[in-house]
């Protein structure tokens, strides 16, 4: 068919926003609860709140590595 145009140079990658939600939920969840089992485990309150913020940041960091580059 003469009307078709030919695939572009550089396909447009399409963001599944579920697997964002997905990284960014499984870091939180998964970092607060070591942090909270390790607070649970040596008595103590501080761990769970470094669990959280450094699982939103592997979230953040793991959507970056798999959605920044073309």
């Amino acid at each position: 068919m003469p009307d078709e145009q030919p695939p572009p140079e550089h396909p447009v990658k399409t963001v599944d926003a579920w697997a964002v939600v997905s990284y960014l939920l499984a870091g939180v969840i998964f970092y607060g609860g070591l942090g909270w089992l390790v607070d649970w485990w040596l008595g103590t309150r501080g761990f769970v709140g470094a669990g959280i913020v450094l699982g939103a940041a592997g979230g953040v960091w793991l959507v970056w590595l798999r959605y920044s580059r073309p």
